[in-house]
């Protein structure tokens, strides 16, 4: 419950970042009012599994208002931010009044970057959002339901579907999508010759998941290729339509549908903060505040976060944008409570995975490198992701989801559903 003599900490976004530092502030002596446009938190590692029927989108999203059960504190409004006056301290937002603060956390994370290839923003899908990936599986689904009373359309690429991006997003997603393809749906769809669809993998860079070395770039791309997914390297996408993408060497590739994960850039306010941004992300300092603005902090994909230590730039992962968010909320506690200096951001990397499909995934893991691939990585992975989905909840659903499919080779998730049709 809020009490107008302590400060009060406005969190804007409750990504990974935001709910951090939400978290830590659960004993400090201030009052914390977290905003969000959505009423849940979304855990973006699984997307691409709502997205091919593998998850439910609510073992994905998990109520925010829970987290206000447990935090006496804490208090919470579903609303969309319109502006930010730092001078007066003040928020302004489109549904709801305005919102003043002592210290403000803005993580309000970022949207695809199409980098201007015409036609995207119309036609590709990208995997940012929970309504994004209930977007594609409905999507498929609806497309699949279709070839079935007109198998022709296979022919002309109707299934057929481009990736764009070799990152993780887009690796995991061509292999969940290959084993959907290929493993459920030749039962699902007994007209449909699975068999000739194509999933095609496009990476501008010369090799696929560029963090990790050049032996597990080698792998990935054997094992994609092994689950019938094409992998181009060194091609741009010039354009995008309905029914395909051209490439920048001329080349045209039919598709129905288009997946994008070929990058990530912030949302319009981060314009609204009063520095130069840095390839559109916001510089902050070793604190993770904002110049001039000590009680304005920036985490999550919107900033440009630093290492103190090692001076390095830190990728966009939920892991770093849970850890900035985290160590944002300890020091406000800090200085709120004990009146103490804060401590610069440190960044301990538990390690960085990438799952391809049914017993295969990379992982490295400090703070030796060791390198894991195959069944090994695969288990790692499912255990990692299993210990950071919130609540207990998902984490059973997600379990018992994943048993399901790995014994019986199905996916539970695949009901498409339309919310405007009548009974």
């Amino acid at each position: 419950m809020s009490d107008d003599s302590r400060p009060k900490v406005l969190v804007l976004g409750a990504g990974f970042g935001g709910t951090g530092a939400a978290r830590k502030l659960r004993k400090a002596p201030v009052d914390v009012v977290l905003v969000d446009r959505h009423d849940f938190h979304t855990f973006q590692p699984l997307l691409y599994q709502v997205a091919t029927d593998v998850l439910d989108p609510a073992t994905v999203g998990h109520p925010i208002r829970e987290l206000v059960h447990q935090q006496e504190n804490l208090d919470f409004a579903q609303a969309t931010v319109s502006g930010i006056d730092l001078d007066a301290r003040t928020v302004t937002f489109e549904d709801w009044e305005p919102q003043g603060y002592d210290y403000l956390v803005v993580g309000l994370g970022a949207r695809a970057n199409f980098f201007g290839t015409p036609g995207a923003d119309e036609h590709a899908f990208p995997l940012y959002t929970l309504p994004q990936a209930v977007r594609l599986k409905q999507h498929l689904l609806r497309r699949f339901e279709e070839a079935a009373k007109h198998p022709a359309l296979v022919e002309e690429g109707y299934l057929d579907v481009v990736i764009v991006g070799g990152g993780p997003t887009g690796v995991e997603t061509a292999g969940a999508l290959s084993e959907l393809f290929h493993g459920v749906f030749p039962e699902d769809y007994p007209t449909i010759d699975t068999s000739a669809l194509r999933i095609t993998l496009v990476e501008h860079g010369d090799r696929l998941l560029s963090m990790f070395d050049q032996g597990i770039s080698d792998y990935t791309r054997e094992t994609l290729t092994e689950r019938a997914v094409t992998v181009r390297l060194g091609e741009l996408v010039a354009a995008i339509d309905a029914d395909g993408v051209d490439l920048g060497s001329g080349e045209r590739i039919s598709a129905g549908t288009t997946v994008w994960g070929a990058g990530l850039q912030p949302v319009p306010l981060a314009s609204e903060l009063g520095v130069d941004l840095v390839h559109g992300r916001v510089p902050v300092d070793q604190f993770l505040r904002l110049e001039r603005h000590p009680e304005v902090f920036v985490v999550g994909d919107m900033a440009i976060t630093t290492d103190a230590r090692s001076g390095e730039v830190l990728p966009q992962l939920g892991s770093v944008a849970l850890q900035a968010g985290e160590h944002v909320g300890v020091t406000i506690d800090r200085l709120e409570r004990n009146h103490k200096d804060p401590h610069p951001f440190h960044y301990v990397d538990k390690g960085t995975m990438a799952t391809i499909g049914r017993k295969a995934a990379v992982a490295v893991i400090p703070p030796h490198h060791l390198t894991l691939t195959g069944r090994a990585a695969w288990a790692m992975w499912g255990a990692v992701h299993l210990a950071l989905l919130t609540g207990g909840d998902s984490r059973m659903a997600a379990m018992t989801n994943w048993f399901w499919s790995f014994t019986t080779h199905d996916r539970p998730a695949r009901v498409l559903i339309h919310p405007d049709d009548e009974d």
